[in-house]
């Protein structure tokens, strides 16, 4: 995020939203029976992006 968008704060259910998406990448791994170790980069990058929000 290159910079702030205090004219666009973020809605108040959108952390509820941001944390349900990264709990769900997880799980759908696992339903599928994939390996959840591909996903530990994608986890942080979202994560990371995720923090200043």
């Amino acid at each position: 995020m290159a910079e702030r968008r205090p004219d666009r704060p973020v809605p108040p259910m959108g952390g509820t939203v941001a944390i349900g998406a990264v709990v769900h990448l997880p799980a759908t791994v696992i339903e599928e029976g994939r390996d959840l170790s591909s996903m530990s980069g994608i986890l942080a990058d979202i994560t990371y992006r995720l923090l200043p929000a």
